[in-house]
């Protein structure tokens, strides 16, 4: 082989480690993640339920589902029609102000591929200051934010009222 062809083969060898070199570099450090997108977020059950009449709050109950490939971060859930909104769980007094109790909801992982649900049984989200009427079958928009991706906005309908005696101030 001449002069000429191996240097051809030379620079093609060194060409080709060099993009061997870039792929591993590129393996080693990790591929990007894809780009979060509130297309991969579904909010679906939704549904806002009180247990008498003139209720200064209300409890919302959903599933909240991430379809992608990445974990999001919910940062916290609003309403215009609550002054509040934090989470509450069944066996909390349902009527105590967000200061006292810790809301899951201002950071909470949701996992990629995976469905959140938030039974009246358990964790549930609470809606202090109800500044609309509970009404059967009205609907109250929620927004849950997700840092650096944006809202999702949700419309919880009201369920008809469960009285209890013994609820409530």
């Amino acid at each position: 082989m001449n002069r000429t062809g191996r240097n051809s083969l030379t620079i093609a060898a060194l060409l080709i480690g060099l993009g061997l070199e870039s792929a591993v570099a590129a393996t080693d450090s990790g591929v990007a993640p894809p780009p979060l997108s509130l297309k991969s977020i579904t909010i679906n059950d939704a549904a806002l339920h009180t247990r008498y009449r003139e209720a200064p709050f209300a409890f919302g109950t959903f599933s909240l589902s991430n379809h992608g490939v990445t974990d999001m971060l919910l940062r916290g859930i609003t309403s215009p029609g609550c002054n509040s909104v934090t989470s509450n769980r069944n066996s909390q007094v349902a009527i105590q102000s967000p200061r006292q109790t810790y809301d899951i909801f201002q950071r909470m992982a949701v996992p990629h591929e995976g469905t959140l649900v938030f039974p009246t049984s358990g964790y549930h989200l609470i809606c202090h200051g109800l500044k609309v009427p509970y009404q059967a079958g009205s609907k109250l928009d929620f927004t849950f934010h997700f840092q650096d991706v944006g809202d999702v906005t949700a419309s919880f309908v009201m369920q008809p009222i469960v009285e209890e005696k013994h609820v409530g101030p």
